[in-house]
């Protein structure tokens, strides 16, 4: 959704936002009031105003208010997410009725009372656990585009020939090697944030950081989960996507789980320029912390590149903030089972992703060599 969507929102502010880093509506609601104040103090934007449109912003998050409706809520004097979840259907209504009476200009057909009490209910789901900041706000604070990436290679008389494959396909729940790996590992802990670490810290601990020409003799080769666990090899996409696949096969839900592409620091001790970067993947999880305002934060999880397996997830360093070192850049693409979020839909075409990157094999040494046979060795116990 774009700026301008918001029914007084006008182009020459929009451009005046995106110069500022807001680009969408998204990004209007994580503005407190102090950053209200700083930007209209940047760009001259009245700060009332910039206040309005976070409150459009807000409302439009409920499904079913689009930019019309989310403006007409506003003028009846509901001016949030949270002051709609208690109000009642048929008062709203009929304040809604009253004022296109007192403003015949409006045109606007009005909602069924059916229509406002499933807005009414969306909007006390908000106000739940994690109050505004749930499942929906997550999967809809990015934009979603198909990814297609040229990660797998055919076999027999196409040996080495790279296809395309939609990246979600690499994760699912209910797979049974996963959750008996995740079973006999006893990766599955009382708390989110536990079950999350001791994945980070299993695949850290058990796979062995190999380029992909050594696992599958082609450039290019991305691994199912179940492939990485039985080969105890893969390059750093493979150990992301092994990390998120166990990870959400231990109840962790997806919108808590991404795995990611983008730019890293080639090393961050020696080589702090921010020219010298490579690709890398790495997986995220939106983390309780309970000290933010939004009770939820992205850690980074990787196995082999700035990896803090003794770092407790309530002490590791935001994502947003650059995680370890503050050496992750640039995001290009993250996917989980379920969504994909790019600035626009594509085909990845070409280098690997860990083209350029630097990893310290001696750092990520295999410590479990075979764990299919660790497995079978434990179940037997």
């Amino acid at each position: 959704m774009k700026l301008t969507d918001i029914i007084i929102l006008k182009n020459d502010h929009a451009k005046l936002l995106e110069e500022h880093g807001i680009k969408t509506p998204n990004d209007l609601l994580e503005l407190s009031k102090s950053k209200i104040n700083n930007l209209a103090k940047k760009t001259g934007i009245d700060a009332k105003l910039i206040d309005t449109w976070q409150e459009h912003a807000d409302l439009m998050r409920i499904e079913g208010i689009g930019p019309e409706y989310a403006h007409l809520i506003n003028l009846i004097g509901i001016d949030s997410v949270k002051e709609l979840s208690m109000r009642n259907a048929k008062s709203t209504l009929e304040r809604m009725e009253e004022y296109i009476k007192k403003n015949p200009k409006v045109i606007l057909e009005l909602p069924q009372i059916e229509d406002i009490e499933h807005w009414i209910e969306q909007a006390n789901t908000f106000k739940q656990k994690y109050g505004e900041y749930g499942k929906n706000y997550w999967n809809e604070k990015w934009s979603k585009a198909p990814i297609i990436y040229k990660g797998r290679a055919l076999r027999g008389g196409s040996y080495n020939q790279i296809v395309a494959i939609d990246v979600r396909t690499f994760l699912k729940k209910d797979d049974a090697i996963l959750q008996k790996v995740i079973s006999v590992f006893n990766l599955k802990k009382p708390t989110m944030n536990e079950t999350a670490l001791a994945c980070q810290q299993f695949v850290h601990d058990s796979i062995k950081y190999i380029f992909d020409e050594l696992t599958a003799e082609c450039v290019e080769y991305w691994q199912f989960p179940f492939e990485t666990a039985q080969s105890g090899a893969g390059d750093c996409e493979d150990g992301a996507i092994f990390m998120a696949g166990l990870m959400l096969n231990a109840g962790i839900p997806s919108w808590r789980v991404k795995v990611c592409a983008g730019n890293v620091l080639q090393d961050p001790s020696v080589a702090p320029s921010e020219t010298n970067e490579g690709g890398h993947c790495y997986t995220l999880y939106l983390a309780d912390r309970p000290d933010s305002k939004r009770k939820l934060e992205w850690v980074i999880l990787d196995w082999c590149y700035n990896a803090d397996p003794e770092v407790p997830i309530e002490k590791k360093p935001l994502a947003r903030e650059g995680g370890q070192k503050k050496a992750y850049k640039d995001v290009w693409f993250t996917f989980n089972d379920e969504n994909c979020w790019s600035n626009s839909a594509f085909e990845i075409e070409g280098d690997r992703i860990s083209k350029n990157q630097k990893a310290k094999k001696e750092n990520v040494l295999n410590r479990i060599k075979n764990i299919i046979d660790k497995i079978n060795i434990k179940s037997k116990e």
